[in-house]
Parts: C-alpha cells; structure tokens; sequence
C-alpha cells in the first residue's frame, strides 16, 4: 500500500498584538503598521475578526481619537470596511469648575469579510488624529486588561 501526500490548509489563525504602539509622537492623520499580522494562507473568503484595545489621556481642550483598519499587505491596499473609530476623548471644562484630566481604555471591533485570490499578509495600522493640545497618552496595546488580537477563519 503506497504512501500519499496532502498538503494541509488551516481554515483558521490567531494573533495577538505583540508590543505596544505608542502614537503620542506622530503626526496627526498618519496611520501607522502595528506587529499584529497574520497571512491568509490560500484563495478564498474570510471572516477576519479584529479586537482593538486602545487607551488616551488627555487634558482640557483635547479632542483626540484612534482609529483603526486593516491593511492587506500582499496588494498594498486597505481591507475595504475595516475602518473603525476606537476611542474618542473629547474633554471641555468649564472655568467655573476645576480642569480634570480624564483617562479611557476602550476596546473596538472590526468584523469584516474579505475574499482574496491567493495567500495574503493581512496588517493592522492605527491612526491619532486631534485638534487642540497632544494627548499626554495615546497608544494602542495588549495585556491582561484587554487585549488587541486578529483572528480569521476560512469560509470558503
């Protein structure tokens, strides 16, 4: 009886954003590659899940927000419809009361399908955008508070 070969085709991945993404010193409307990426191995449709943990703190007259999407690599091009706003902090106070400063940990999804006619690296990118003073924290990153993964599964 001969031996046969097959190649196995895994029909799901996980990651898990490896190091915090610190967006404090970049340019407003600059988005930015994170660590987290997976590769869609073969052609086909996806479900890719996306879980975005992000963080800001901010003083009087700050109007900050993170966004994220993804970012196939293989084509240089966005994942259509996987733009999301993670957090917004928009903070006004009144001169009548004390300023406070206010901190957020928020989390965002993005549940996109996305076909591709062959293997794909598949990239998450963040962006801060703000008008009014910098943030004094901005980042996006994963720990045992919350965390940032990507996760796909093949449904065809």
């Amino acid at each position: 009886m001969g031996t046969s070969s097959s190649i196995a085709i895994s029909g799901h991945g996980y990651a898990e954003l490896p190091a915090v993404v610190d967006l404090v010193n970049t340019a407003s409307g600059a988005w930015v590659n994170t660590g987290l990426q997976l590769t869609l191995p073969v052609a086909g449709t996806y479900h890719l899940d996306v879980n975005v943990r992000a963080v800001l703190t901010a003083a009087d007259g700050t109007n900050v927000w993170i966004g994220a999407r993804l970012f196939d690599v293989t084509a240089g091009a966005v994942v259509p419809d996987s733009e999301v706003l993670v957090h917004q902090l928009d903070v006004n106070v009144s001169t009548a009361t004390p300023v406070i400063t206010q901190g957020v940990n928020q989390h965002a999804p993005i549940l996109v399908p996305y076909t591709v006619p062959g293997s794909r690296l598949v990239r998450l990118q963040v962006v801060k955008n703000l008008s009014g003073p910098a943030p004094s924290v901005a980042r996006v990153q994963s720990d045992g508070n919350g965390h940032t993964t990507l996760r796909y599964s093949r449904i065809s």
